[in-house]
């Protein structure tokens, strides 16, 4: 794609989607990058990033990781509405007005349930209190947009949320610690929901210099102007200027870099609004949420969550939690985007204005440009258990996309991801860097499956992790890189790390640390290399496990502390990369091989079910399809 073909595609897209700032990439040659030598088999020795301490995890690197609702989803039981879809001709009458009426009338504490069939929604339904959205499952219960609509169709919480009664901390908020002094109390109230942020501190955040150099707009997306690092809290108590909050402070926030809390509005600088709290959607299909405006998502919510839905074509993102706490996304079903391409249309989960402490767990994310972002997220969030496959780019299919990732705009911080499988984790630097990400008994393929109608080929930039420039104190603990039996076709081998000049494709690295996709000939970063920790994480290249430090025992888990409800009879841990047996099995991407993909609704019909290709037929007529496999040496693409 020339330069002139770029702008035009940029200039396109952030039109569309202008309200939330569309965060997109250069493509970009990889001129040179074919490397002539392979490196040995086994890997270098490298220098300690630490001295022992009995932690396998550094203390500095750790936070609170004690995501979501305490006690879990609630149930609701009690009714308040029920709507039969016959009402609306299922589907041929626009039914959003009804829905509406019935949530608007509801008691908190109760559901509005929808009948079997399909309604037809035309503009967004708003949860603005604590009643939940119900179906009879997402194979029964249809809600569909018309494609082009610039909606989405749900959000629970306050639609554009603004920044109100900002006060600048009289103290340091220091990491760890839940209690800080203001210079004044707007008159908090106790239970409300807030955000803490400061302004760029070059230490720790990183703005893209060609992208996002100071007065740059793109430092007013997805946060405070030129405010990367923030958090979502909730007020526990106040005495005076002194307020204290039900979490600690993920990383320190310093009256150096004018610190501040914020209040939530409708509008910036307009009346405080309280965040909705104790929503929730469950048991439902919905598609064709369009431009830019995606399909569901949190907007300032707390308590909140989404359980067993299929979320099917939209451009945007499939789920968005913005500026939002102890939100869970579960047992959910995200695939096939109407845009897979950079710009913001494709995106399956993403996180932004600083939101904190929430859960997503056990869903599947298939055929997005890219499976999940975080952008200016705030820590303590944890992404546990997923099945995220196929990211991919319909203008440079053979491009691998990143797969799991705590980036696309500078700077989250303290994530954890645990016991997911992905085609590989990595951290982009289009906009920006993430810091102290935490990665732990994770499965990262290093090759897309590209399921029918998907197929393509995997030519550019495969790893199975990799960390552009910019991405430090990341911490890689126990995971399994590769799969057995692993081809490096159409090039010659595999390498244990690209870790230097040249960036090669051919071997096929393990792991890429430290480059920078918009200049293939730059040495790595020296500082994501002297502060990444790599241990007990083992890869079907050398068929070992290798130790940056001495051996240590790797903790079943950072944030549960049994094995969960959902794994039924199946081993938990299921990634055991210092084990005889590596691998045992994850159950979202069970679900997904067996066409079952809803967890609590299994018997889907024929055209959603069948075996994982079987599954996507469906997709072949009306869906985006890349061409067929390429020869080797594609552009570079990084978004």
């Amino acid at each position: 794609m020339g330069g002139k073909l770029l702008r035009d595609h940029l200039w396109r897209t952030c039109s569309r989607a202008v309200l939330w700032g569309i965060l997109v990439g250069p493509l970009l040659s990889n001129g040179g990058c074919k490397s002539s030598e392979t490196p040995a088999s086994t890997p270098p020795t490298r220098v300690s990033s630490r001295p022992p301490t009995g932690d396998i995890i550094p203390a500095e690197r750790r936070t609170a990781w004690n995501p979501g609702i305490p006690g879990g989803v609630p149930a609701r039981t009690i009714v308040c509405a029920s709507i039969d879809a016959a009402a609306y001709g299922n589907g041929s009458a626009d039914a959003t007005a009804g829905v509406q009426a019935a949530l608007d009338g509801c008691p908190v504490g109760q559901v509005v349930g929808l009948s079997a069939g399909e309604f037809k929604i035309t503009g967004r339904l708003q949860i603005a209190k604590g009643v939940v959205l119900r179906g009879q499952g997402p194979a029964q219960t249809k809600l569909k947009m018309p494609v082009g609509t610039n909606s989405n169709l749900i959000t629970i919480g306050t639609p554009f949320f603004g920044f109100t009664s900002s006060v600048n901390l009289a103290t340091d908020a220091a990491k760890g610690a839940s209690t800080v002094t203001l210079g004044s109390n707007p008159g908090l109230a106790v239970g409300e929901i807030v955000v803490v942020d400061q302004l760029t501190d070059p230490t720790t955040s990183e703005w893209n210099p060609k992208r996002s150099p100071p007065g740059d707009v793109s430092r007013t997306w997805f946060t405070r102007p030129d405010r990367p690092t923030g958090q979502v809290l909730e007020v526990a108590s106040t005495s005076g200027n002194t307020v204290s909050f039900t979490t600690p402070f993920h990383m320190s926030f310093r009256t150096a870099f004018t610190a501040q809390l914020s209040r939530f509005s409708n509008f910036a600088n307009g009346p405080v609004m309280p965040s909705v709290r104790d929503a929730g959607v469950e048991d439902l299909y919905l598609s064709g949420g369009s431009q830019g405006q995606g399909n569901i998502g949190f907007a300032n919510a707390a308590y909140s969550w989404i359980k067993n839905i299929e979320s099917d074509f939209q451009n945007g993102s499939s789920v968005a939690l913005d500026a939002s706490f102890r939100c869970v996304l579960r047992d959910s079903y995200l695939h096939s985007t109407q845009d897979p391409n950079p710009g913001g249309g494709g995106y399956g989960i993403s996180f932004s204005f600083y939101s904190a402490d929430n859960l997503v767990e056990n869903n599947i994310v298939w055929n997005m440009n890219k499976v999940m972002v975080m952008r200016a997220s705030g820590g303590g969030n944890v992404i546990g258990y997923n099945y995220m496959e196929d990211g991919w780019i319909s203008t440079a299919p053979t491009y691998v996309e990143v797969g799991l990732n705590a980036s696309h705009l500078t700077t989250p911080h303290y994530e954890l991801f645990e016991g997911n499988e992905s085609f590989n984790f990595d951290g982009d630097n289009t906009w920006g860097n993430g810091i102290y990400i935490t990665v732990l008994r994770n499965h990262l393929t290093g090759k897309r499956r590209s399921l029918a109608p998907l197929l393509f080929s995997d030519l550019g930039n495969r790893r199975a992790i990799g960390l552009a420039e910019g991405h430090w104190w990341y911490t890689f603990i126990g995971n399994v890189l590769g799969t057995a039996g692993q081809s490096p076709s159409p090039y010659s081998s595999f390498t244990y790390e690209n870790t230097k000049l040249p960036w090669a494709d051919d071997p096929t690295p393990m792991w890429r640390l430290g480059y920078n996709p918009d200049d293939w000939t730059a040495p790595p970063d020296p500082k994501v290399l002297s502060t990444t920790i790599r241990d007990g994480n083992f890869d079907y290249f050398t068929n070992a496990v290798h130790w940056d430090n001495p051996p240590q025992s790797i903790p079943n888990s950072l944030y549960l502390t049994s094995k969960p409800a959902f794994f039924g009879n199946d081993p938990w841990p299921w990634v055991d990369a210092t084990g005889t047996t590596q691998l045992y099995t994850l159950p979202a991407r069970a679900r997904f091989d067996a066409g079952n993909p809803n967890p609590i609704t299994s018997a889907l019909n024929a055209a959603k079910a069948g075996s994982a290709p079987a599954a996507t037929a469906k997709l072949r007529a009306a869906r985006p399809q890349p061409g067929g496999p390429a020869s080797p040496s594609p552009r570079r693409r990084q978004d």
